[in-house]
């Protein structure tokens, strides 16, 4: 025998996951270009701005997660009718992240092939002065200029971007899906 208690239909559908898709390739394309844009006025203003570089990955860490957020409340009101459920926020959240790692890293990779090869170079000088400043022996200052001269090339430019972002997308998407998972 059932019991019918006096509850309200839940009436479950089907996500349109081609307009899931068109937001997601939509905010992630506006966001990378975003990035791309901080990235080229890093680079023109390098000099000026070489003590800020720090706090630029923060402040980009800070635009991702607001643009994470961003994604999943347009996403939950799009397709998934108000409600999302935490899972799919945060798959939302990580499919987002993983496009705009691959658009990044990508630009990356021309930027400092074609645009910028000298960029690297810097990054390599900068980070023996770093070494030095920090009073390490010329042992340990070589070790680590191997390690360094082989992440400071244009493949290892890219392989990092892609690394970072999707690490620190992935503790991005979990926290905002915290926030906007909404299970009624």
């Amino acid at each position: 025998m059932e019991n019918h208690i006096d509850q309200p239909e839940i009436q479950q559908h089907e996500p349109d996951l081609g307009v899931r898709s068109k937001v997601i390739l939509r905010n992630g394309t506006v966001f990378a270009m975003l990035l791309i844009i901080i990235m080229l006025v890093t680079h023109m203003f390098r000099a000026d701005l070489s003590e800020h570089t720090q706090r630029i990955a923060w402040g980009e860490y800070g635009l991702l997660l607001v643009a994470i957020i961003v994604t999943q409340l347009d996403l939950r009101a799009r397709v998934y009718d108000g409600r999302i459920l935490f899972g799919q926020a945060f798959t939302s959240g990580m499919l987002f992240v993983a496009y705009v790692a691959a658009v990044f890293s990508v630009f990356t990779l021309v930027f400092y092939l074609f645009i910028g090869p000298g960029v690297l170079d810097e990054m390599v000088v900068i980070a023996e002065n770093s070494l030095r400043e920090r009073g390490l022996t010329e042992d340990q200052i070589d070790a680590q200029m191997q390690f360094s001269e082989k992440i400071f090339t244009p493949v290892g430019m890219f392989i990092m971007v892609i690394i970072g972002y999707l690490f620190v997308g992935t503790i991005m998407s979990l926290i905002a899906s915290l926030f906007t998972q909404r299970n009624r």
